[in-house]
């Protein structure tokens, strides 16, 4: 399984933007590698369209068909987010709660995480999570 992909990646490669990430991104399908989303993830980009396409909504279903589902996160998975969380602003950091279940999610699940978002990013460092 590839990396867990987050929302900013996704937006990136739907919207043909050429950046790092999303090139790690085509590089999984190209090599048959099937990156990883969770519940929050797809809610989150999907939610994201701004017009009512159901064209580019399909794609977008098409596209994340090809990802491993991760199962939703439990009590226990939040509970730890909020300890992530803490353990961030204790360093200066104000992170987003989204994104500390995001990356609590990756941890959990033993992946990667493909971000560019720098709140992510620097939760992974404080929490031990790889960047892919």
């Amino acid at each position: 399984m590839g990396p867990l992909v987050d929302t900013s990646v996704l937006v990136d490669f739907f919207g043909g933007a050429r950046t790092r990430e999303a090139d790690v991104l085509d590089r999984c399908f190209e090599e048959g590698v099937p990156p990883a989303t969770a519940p929050v993830i797809v809610q989150e980009f999907l939610q994201g369209f701004s017009r009512s396409n159901d064209n580019d909504i399909d794609t977008a279903r098409l596209y994340l068909s090809q990802f491993e589902r991760l199962p939703p996160p439990g009590y226990d998975a939040h509970e730890r987010a909020a300890s992530l969380h803490r353990a961030a602003r204790q360093k200066g950091y104000t992170i987003p709660t989204v994104d500390a279940i995001i990356v609590e999610i990756a941890r959990r699940a033993g992946l990667p995480l493909l971000t560019s978002d720098a709140h992510q990013r620097r939760l992974a460092k404080v929490s031990g999570v790889d960047l892919s």
